[in-house]
């Protein structure tokens, strides 16, 4: 029996009109979930190796200078070096933000960082780096580096530099690939997954005719800026710190937003981050609703593309609290629901669909009576599509749309 076959008996019973079922039933383990771009976590061990013996080599009293000299003449060791110490991009760009903020600027009247302690910024590790490598001249350069030696220092370099100088650079490749890469690759991975997902969303929804912002989500998932929306007017603004909202899609209609999508993927659990989210969107959807009532000739949708696995870790005050109070969800899986629902609201022109085999007949009678809109035919998944038609692969099923 073929595997999608065996899948479709064994949970032939799942009622997607729960949409908890739904959305567990079609939830995606984290290798499905596509990343935006590639991550890169890779590094110089030889550099690597050449930094822990000369500085395991440095006199006590001259350590910290030692370090300094090393990071001013390879600015990338400090974001290599951190990693072996178990400090990750986060955790530095944070600490060295605050650490920043309260030393003096050895020139200017401010901090290092050009902010004031009591407006913290949170600058990320680039600009640190940029920093290292003379952006704000030599008298800084000079001081930050001084500043990455004592965060290493301060961070078990002292202790750890010995050890690691006598380990040949195979057993540094071994350690690095099996306890520091994995790590550091999903912390990386973490945010692109996201992007991805969005981007995949974006290649459903741009062939079947609907009007995106932004419009180069599908090409440049990572750099497309999200759009900022004043939930009180509904407009599409410039952002403006506690006033607007962010959406990671807008569906328009006639250059007004018809559906506003927030997208949270967690392949990991979602912590504190992921109930905050959760109470801000239902948050939105209550000002959404708000609007709809008043402005009944304007309605909007609240969407939410929503997966992984890392939602299990807190059910109730996450994905629970989100599958209630959106107007309606979608999943890597179950793409093909945004251009049936874009097509029942009047916003796309979808001829057909064809699910795949995964799904049993009453599973698919299921997702037909609660997504396929009037008109839209259901057609066997080994049957072809309709002429003039052009297929477009949409999670688990095919959408064909006028070519």
């Amino acid at each position: 029996m073929a595997e999608d076959d065996l899948f479709a008996q064994n949970l032939s019973e799942v009622n997607f009109q729960d949409a908890t079922q739904e959305f567990w039933f079609h939830v995606s383990a984290q290798e499905e979930l596509p990343l935006a771009g590639e991550v890169q976590a890779d590094l110089d061990l030889e550099r690597a190796s050449r930094f822990f013996k000369s500085v395991a080599a440095a006199q006590a009293a001259n350590r910290r200078e030692a370090v300094a000299d090393l990071l001013l003449q390879e600015t990338a060791l400090f974001s290599e070096i951190r990693q072996f110490l178990g400090i990750s991009d986060k955790r530095a760009y944070l600490d060295l933000s605050y650490i920043a903020s309260r030393m003096p600027h050895p020139k200017n009247e401010t901090s290092l960082c050009g902010c004031q302690p009591w407006t913290l910024s949170r600058h990320p590790l680039a600009f640190f780096i940029r920093l290292l490598d003379g952006a704000n001249g030599k008298g800084t350069q000079r001081e930050v580096a001084l500043m990455l030696a004592d965060y290493l220092l301060k961070h078990g370099l002292e202790m750890a530099a010995p050890e690691f100088a006598q380990m040949s650079i195979g057993v540094l490749e071994m350690l690095y690939a099996r306890l520091i890469s994995p790590r550091e690759y999903q912390q990386r991975a973490a945010k692109r997954r996201g992007h991805g997902c969005e981007a995949a969303l974006a290649l459903v929804l741009e062939p079947v005719g609907v009007d995106l912002v932004p419009a180069d989500k599908a090409s440049n998932p990572m750099g497309a800026r999200d759009p900022n929306v004043d939930l009180t007017t509904m407009e599409i603004v410039n952002r403006t710190a506690g006033a607007t909202h962010s959406f990671d899609l807008i569906i328009r209609n006639e250059g007004h937003p018809r559906v506003l999508m927030q997208s949270l993927i967690h392949t990991s659990d979602p912590g504190q981050y992921g109930v905050n989210k959760s109470d801000e969107t239902v948050e939105i959807n209550r000002q959404i609703n708000l609007w709809t009532s008043k402005n009944q000739d304007q309605p909007i949708e609240l969407w939410a593309l929503l997966d992984g696995v890392g939602f299990s870790e807190n059910k109730p005050y996450t994905i629970n609290k989100l599958l209630a109070n959106v107007e309606h969800f979608i999943q890597l899986k179950s793409l093909f629901k945004a251009p049936l629902r874009a097509h029942k609201l009047g916003l796309a022109n979808v001829e057909a669909i064809s699910f795949r085999p995964c799904y049993s007949k009453q599973q698919i009678k299921q997702l037909r009576d609660l997504y396929v809109p009037e008109g839209v035919a259901v057609l066997p998944s080994e049957a072809p599509g309709p002429t003039n038609c052009r297929a477009i692969a949409a999670g688990n099923a095919t959408i064909f749309v006028k070519n």
